[in-house]
């Protein structure tokens, strides 16, 4: 009795043994399973993604340009010019000189206009060197260029006082040399007094206002 009584302990411990090995290894794959699936899910959060074709065609894409690409500017003549002297009512003993680009291709205008305020003139009219622009006054087709010039002081004293119905305008070019043709220019009115010791013009100016400023 006793021996069939430890055969039967020890074939229940057997049996007992090989149920908990079965179970370990359930557990065991569980764990294998859980942590292959954690990894899954991690590469597919940072696996990057194919840019779309819209995405792509924005990046490589050029940027849009606009314009007529015209030619380069050129210095400006008396012959691409038309001129005018213009009456102004302010500042007094001031008159306002223009000059419009009618030539077939944009154009600089150097410096300021070169006058000579009457047949007696011995030389052009004194420039007010405070005037003088950043840069160069470029025009387009039909744009103006501003020069303001006073014509008189205000107390009136000076020694070379004409009345004059013309004023002789020549371009200075980039190497301040007068031109070797200009225009002459009628004066508003058909007179206009000045004062040639006394009388300034502005540089060229891309502004009436500025012109008028000195």
């Amino acid at each position: 009795m006793r021996i069939n009584r430890l055969a039967v302990v020890l074939a229940a411990s057997a049996v007992l043994a090989v149920a908990l090995t079965s179970c370990g290894r359930e557990e065991g794959d569980g764990d294998g399973d859980a942590r292959s699936a954690a990894t899954g899910s991690s590469d597919a959060t940072v696996t990057p993604t194919a840019p779309s074709a819209s995405a792509s065609a924005t990046a490589t894409a050029s940027p849009t340009r606009t314009g007529s690409g015209s030619a380069k500017a050129v210095d400006c003549t008396p012959g691409s010019l038309e001129f005018a002297v213009k009456k102004v009512s302010r500042p007094l003993n001031h008159v306002l000189i223009t000059a419009t680009n009618t030539g077939a291709q944009a154009c600089r205008v150097h410096s300021y206009p070169a006058l000579r305020l009457s047949e007696d003139s011995q030389s052009v009219t004194d420039r007010v060197e405070e005037s003088q622009p950043q840069s160069v006054v470029t025009l387009d087709r039909g744009a103006t260029a501003y020069a303001g010039l006073t014509t008189a002081s205000a107390d009136g004293n000076s020694q070379t006082k004409v009345t004059t119905s013309t004023i002789g305008l020549y371009l200075f070019g980039p190497d301040e040399e007068p031109s070797d043709s200009g225009a002459e220019l009628p004066v508003p009115g058909g007179s206009l007094y000045v004062e040639e010791d006394n009388a300034r013009v502005t540089y060229w100016q891309d502004d009436a206002n500025a012109a008028l400023a000195w």
